[in-house]
């Protein structure tokens, strides 16, 4: 028998999450696992990572409410890579959305464009030697085992382990995979103030924004005339320079709070990932 208890509780908009909830429902898959029951066994794994998503989720949120970005930059990180676990195994477009995982998704990708991390590391390996996690045999072209990378067998997921790789390089990127390598650039302090003034309009971590992004004249080339000297640097004057070009536009962000009505206020001007 599957107990339904736990749905119940993910699907309520919870504010604090029980660590109980996920201990009762880790049990319940080692349970079904003992019994051999795959259907009970995928299915409570499921409903641990729906229990690992809203709880990183909500985390981060109180910690941008307490300004600790960097703490909450990770925790969303996380949230988004088991999202994109559990969607291989879980139709989280259910229509009514009943776990707020449609939601949740979409929300983690609004406040990771407001972080003013830039710059990413990105590591490059060859990788030698790899295993399967479900059957433990070592894994080739030539001989793959039959299981599939992302899914579920008997209530756990399919990985590759790696047993032997070569490092290669690591390289700086802009537009990454994993984000949670962002790097701290010439020892200047992060401009977190997107985040700061959106977390104080925001009272709950269910609210819902939207971000209109269009490209602006970045501020220092606003007031530039034609045959003035560039502000680049270069010498040279604006137009025969950076006139005309997208070196002179910037991203600038327009965030509506639904269900509240409030004047605009004047937001600095920083780089972001995005």
């Amino acid at each position: 028998m599957i107990d339904n208890t736990f749905e119940k509780v993910l699907t309520i908009k919870n504010l604090k999450l029980d660590k109980k909830i996920k201990d009762d429902i880790e049990a319940k898959r080692k349970e079904a696992i003992s019994n051999n029951n795959e259907e009970a066994a995928n299915y409570y794994w499921c409903l641990r990572q729906i229990y690992l998503i809203q709880s990183h989720y909500l985390s981060a949120f109180y910690n941008m409410k307490e300004k600790k970005f960097a703490d909450a930059w990770l925790l969303l990180d996380q949230a988004d890579i088991e999202l994109g676990s559990l969607e291989e195994n879980f139709d989280i477009y259910n229509g009514s959305d009943s776990f707020h995982l449609v939601f949740i998704g979409e929300t983690i990708k609004k406040y990771q464009r407001l972080f003013p991390y830039k710059y990413f590391l990105s590591r490059e390996n060859i990788i030698k030697s790899e295993k399967c996690s479900i059957c433990d045999q070592k894994i080739s072209l030539r001989h793959p085992c039959g299981h599939k990378v992302g899914k579920l067998y008997m209530g756990e997921l399919c990985v590759r382990i790696i047993t032997e790789c070569q490092f290669v390089a690591m390289s700086i990127v802009t537009d990454p995979f994993d984000k949670y390598t962002y790097l701290q650039v010439e020892d200047k302090e992060y401009n977190y103030s997107m985040v700061e003034k959106l977390m104080s309009e925001i009272d709950t971590p269910y609210d819902n924004f939207d971000i209109e992004c269009k490209k602006v004249l970045k501020p220092e080339y606003s007031k530039t005339t034609r045959n003035e000297k560039c502000p680049c640097g270069s010498g040279k004057k604006y137009k025969k320079c950076h006139l005309g070009t997208d070196d002179e536009l910037m991203d600038h962000y327009m965030i509506t709070l639904h269900n509240k009505v409030k004047p605009r206020t004047k937001m600095d001007v920083f780089n972001t990932w995005k």
